[in-house]
């Protein structure tokens, strides 16, 4: 794996990789090739491309790029980067041709730092997206998460009461990554409707 420095500025971080390779996989579509990543994204890779184009080589350059994309927001969101596991043998297919796609960083450094300060996290309570409940998440000056709800709460609630709850509310809490977040607001729900209960 390529060197990783990762240190904060006012709004963005400061972060480089250089030549880091992910395997990847290139299959021929109905208009064109799409280029999987199935370790990475274990979730949707298999099934959907990262990104397709109609020539091998324009698919192979949009990977690159939309790699550089996604492995920035990683480093972004306070996470370390992605594993580079090889794609398990038992699952290639004749239709796959495995390649690795290595990209940089700096290739991309304007783009990127013009992209990633409007990046921002949508949380819902129990990872429900359908759920009345939910927060939103933006990078402070020091490099961390601001969790704050997003809108009103769904429930007629007395903004004192919401204030003893949590002296900081609207935002609810201070994190450096996710996983922090979705519990933090978990944690926070569960209580605004044991106080709703009890009312």
């Amino acid at each position: 794996m390529g060197k990783v420095k990762l240190s904060f500025g006012k709004y963005l971080s400061d972060m480089t990789f250089e030549n880091v390779a992910y395997p990847a996989f290139i299959k021929q579509e109905e208009e064109g090739f799409g280029i999987h990543f199935p370790t990475l994204l274990p979730e949707f890779g298999w099934e959907y491309p990262l990104c397709s184009a109609t020539t091998k080589k324009e698919a192979i350059q949009r990977a690159k790029k939309e790699l550089a994309y996604l492995l920035a927001g990683v480093l972004y969101d306070n996470e370390e980067l992605p594993s580079q596991s090889h794609i398990p043998a038992d699952r290639v297919t004749e239709e796959m041709e495995l390649v690795f796609i290595t990209t940089s960083y700096s290739d991309y450094a304007k783009e990127i730092d013009e992209h990633l300060p409007w990046r921002h996290w949508h949380i819902y309570f129990n990872r429900d997206m359908s759920s009345d409940f939910q927060a939103v998440a933006y990078k402070n000056d020091q490099g961390y998460w601001d969790v704050r709800v997003d809108g009103h709460l769904p429930i007629a609630l007395e903004q004192k009461k919401l204030l003893q709850l949590c002296p900081t509310y609207p935002v609810i809490c201070t994190v450096r990554c996710r996983v922090e977040a979705e519990e933090a607001f978990d944690r926070f729900v569960r209580r605004v409707e044991d106080l709703i209960n009890n009312f």
